[in-house]
């Protein structure tokens, strides 16, 4: 019986150990947070949770914005027990076996909650190459000043060498046509080449104003001496009859 307890005691509790760190372990997994990246803004619902169409759109591998030495990665989290306060999206890349700090970006603003989405732009300045893969970590700062962890991920940034597309009838927008003479000519009457009116014909000579203003004092000078010849007229039948 002794030997039998014994035996009992020898492997209950290492069981019980392998037990407890397998509940662990699940507790974790089930309520660890995710980051998720997406070419393009990843679709959500109401309560800020991915879409079956935004799980589709989920990518591990980022190209670069055409041109330029930049990736916008448009990042979705399931933050685990994230407060109100600074969110920060951390940048590792992993060195010679071990995992270096590439770059932080900070989210000053975060309401709480659950769920995160945003954009954010990965410069080539900021240490980001081609043809590496970045471990991404959602990080807040307790009370205590110690990092914690809130959600991971991962992404890889290529260069495929897209060429940027062309504005579509952009650039002729400011350009003058060659013909805009002849527009300009045709929506005001085309002119006949001269000094020819349009309609042929002798041209008619030029009346100046000063002419008619002229013609105007003269026809009133005119109606005075009409007026003071008949005054002296009358004046002389009158002398007449007298007589």
């Amino acid at each position: 019986m002794n030997n039998r307890m014994q035996s009992h005691r020898r492997w209950f509790l290492p069981t019980a150990v392998a037990m407890a760190t397998l509940c662990s372990t699940a507790a974790s997994v089930a309520w660890a947070g995710e980051v998720k990246v997406g070419a393009a803004a990843l679709e959500v619902d109401d309560k800020g949770n991915l879409t079956a169409s935004g799980r589709k759109a989920i990518v591990d591998t980022l190209d670069e914005v055409p041109g330029e030495d930049t990736w916008v990665v448009h990042v979705w989290a399931k933050l685990d027990n994230a407060a109100e306060g600074p969110l920060y999206f951390e940048f590792y890349q992993s060195i010679s076996g071990g995992d270096s700090l590439v770059w932080r970006h900070e989210e000053p603003n975060f309401p709480g909650g659950k769920y995160f989405s945003g954009e954010i732009e990965l410069a080539g300045g900021r240490g980001f190459n081609k043809d590496r893969t970045y471990e991404i970590k959602v990080v807040q700062v307790s009370a205590k000043g110690k990092d914690l962890t809130l959600a991971s991920g991962k992404v890889k940034l290529i260069k495929s060498g897209k060429k940027p597309e062309k504005a579509a009838d952009g650039g002729d927008e400011d350009k003058v046509p060659e013909d805009q003479d002849v527009h300009d000519s045709l929506a005001g009457g085309e002119e006949p080449a001269g000094d020819e009116p349009a309609g042929g014909g002798e041209t008619p000579p030029p009346v100046e104003p000063k002419a008619k203003k002229g013609c105007n004092i003269d026809t009133d000078a005119s109606a005075w001496n009409g007026a003071l010849l008949l005054l002296a007229l009358g004046a002389g039948l009158a002398t007449r009859r007298r007589r």
